[in-house]
């Protein structure tokens, strides 16, 4: 049986808490590099896709507009 520790409720002895800490900032920081770089790939894929697609509008600059 575990040890008693005047504290009430559910939580795990310290010790499992700093571990569980620790491995909870990794998957953390590993989902937030991971979400990064979709990100990255997303951004490059749509920005591929309007060009391929010519969506991108042209807008005349002034010298052009003046001409007409």
């Amino acid at each position: 049986m575990a040890e008693l520790t005047g504290l009430p409720g559910f939580a795990p002895p310290m010790t499992a808490r700093t571990i569980s800490r620790r491995r909870n900032i990794g998957i953390e920081l590993i989902a937030t590099v991971a979400l990064a770089i979709s990100l990255m790939i997303a951004a490059t894929a749509v920005s591929i896709g309007m060009t391929r697609a010519q969506a991108i509008p042209h807008f005349p600059s002034a010298k052009e507009v003046t001409q007409l």
